[in-house]
């Protein structure tokens, strides 16, 4: 998995690509808990790029949501593939998440 990231108006910005299989949620999760625990709390995932995510990558997604909940941030997801979006429907996460159809409509909801 590829990960790079950048910040834009305060809030920090993902692109993956890849799968987020064991091995790329052990990637993810690290990238994710060094941006919160240097403060980065406002987080955007673009996963324009991302084809598969298993139960390891959707673990981490929530621990991070969560994490970032509790201290008023928020974790946001942009441009899921239609196979990646239909996981999040059936286990329900569409229902906690923020889904967005591109980065500048989740970061204007910041």
């Amino acid at each position: 998995m590829n990960i790079t990231e950048r910040e834009e108006n305060g809030v920090t910005i993902f692109v993956l690509e890849g799968r987020v299989d064991s091995e790329g949620a052990v990637d993810l999760d690290l990238a994710l808990q060094t941006a919160v625990s240097e403060g980065k709390n406002r987080i955007v995932l673009d996963m324009a790029e991302v084809r598969y995510i298993n139960s390891a990558g959707l673990r981490t997604l929530a621990d991070i949501l969560t994490q970032n909940k509790e201290v008023g941030g928020d974790l946001r997801l942009v441009d899921l593939n239609p196979k990646v979006q239909r996981v999040l429907q059936i286990i329900g996460f569409d229902k906690f998440f923020a889904i967005y159809r591109n980065v500048n409509d989740a970061l204007a909801g910041f």
